[in-house]
């Protein structure tokens, strides 16, 4: 099946279902290990709290978390991602839980990350549902490929619950599961449905000994990692997740991942039309600005881009900076179309 439409997901797409963003994950993190004081949870908060106290001054414990003004995620992972390419650290940090080293801070917040999302999307995806049968009821969604920024599974599994019997979901590389008898199949070619997370996936576990990908289907499994490890079930190395954070010094050297990036582009370069979701155009995201590029100055007609990403109590001032992110990028300023839609809105009614 020819590719005519691209969708990429952003954040705001998942926000729309109850995702937090950004800005509150820490907060939503603390305010739920406080409800559900687990073991696992004291010992993350440990190393989380030195964090904070020795970054930024915050006392988790003994602060009102609803008006402490945490640093973005961005900062956090981006001081701790620099520090590690430059296999550099800070003073009093080594290898204890009061004062534990760079890389295990950095895996306690992706794990964060994991935790908050797979608590707070307990729901049905209802708006990304309604994106899956509209296309479906269109007769587009095998001529649609889905790019998502996100962790989650809420389009995965829209995709699965709606119309598993009908369609294979291709995410673009190879699982162990395809060996296995019984277990997640090969996707066949007039049956895919293709979907690239090129930032990685909850339901993605990484074995780094075997350079092998399992896939666990509708479970958030990497949320369950910091719980229970999981071994892989070739060699027995404890798994690891595959999430690349949302920060300037993305290191994006994983094997998966570059194929799947290649996969994209692939796709981006055969497309009609892109409609970004939930997405602004962060100028953090300077590796996505490469694959676009990449894919514009490789086309012979260039695609139609539509920005579908308002919502409640978004100003002026926002909307008119984010369209001038867009136009300042594209070379084709009379091919950007800045709509005044929701994902909610899209997911209902297309766009001629």
């Amino acid at each position: 099946m020819i590719i005519e439409d691209v969708i990429f997901l952003g954040a705001g797409a998942s926000a729309s279902e109850g995702a937090p963003l950004q800005g509150d994950l820490f907060r939503d993190y603390f305010l739920l290990s406080k409800q559900e004081p687990q073991e696992v949870h004291q010992v993350m908060n440990q190393i989380l709290n030195s964090l904070f106290r020795t970054f930024f001054g915050i006392e988790i414990d003994n602060s009102n978390l609803h008006r402490v003004a945490f640093p973005t995620f961005e900062e956090c992972l981006g001081i701790l991602e620099l520090a590690l390419n430059r296999q550099e650290s800070f003073r009093n940090f080594s290898q204890t839980p009061e004062k534990p080293d760079i890389q295990r801070l950095r895996e306690n917040l992706i794990f964060l990350i994991a935790i908050i999302l797979n608590n707070k999307l307990r729901v049905d995806a209802r708006h990304h549902k309604n994106l899956v049968k509209r296309l479906f009821d269109e007769n587009r969604l095998k001529k649609t490929a889905f790019i998502s920024s996100n962790y989650d599974i809420l389009i995965d599994n829209a995709l699965l619950d709606l119309y598993e019997r009908e369609i294979d979901l291709d995410y673009g590389v190879d699982f162990t599961n395809f060996s296995r008898e019984k277990d997640w199949s090969r996707p066949r070619s007039n049956r895919a449905v293709k979907l690239f997370k090129i930032h990685g996936s909850l339901n993605w576990l990484y074995c780094p000994t075997c350079i092998s990908l399992t896939l666990t289907p509708k479970e958030k499994s990497v949320a369950r990692l910091v719980f229970e490890p999981k071994p892989c079930p070739t060699c027995g190395t404890n798994t690891i997740p595959i999430v690349i954070p949302p920060t300037f010094f993305k290191v994006m050297s994983n094997f998966f991942l570059q194929q799947i990036w290649n996969k994209a582009e692939m796709n981006l370069k055969r497309t009609k039309r892109i409609f970004f979701c939930g997405y602004s155009f962060p100028d953090a995201d300077i590796h996505i600005k490469y694959l676009l590029k990449r894919a514009e100055l490789n086309l012979s007609t260039p695609f139609e881009i539509f920005i579908i990403n308002n919502h409640r109590g978004k100003t002026e001032q926002q909307k008119q900076e984010e369209k001038r992110r867009f136009e300042r990028f594209f070379k084709d300023k009379h091919k950007i179309h800045y709509t005044d839609l929701s994902f909610q809105d899209f997911c209902q009614r297309a766009i001629d």
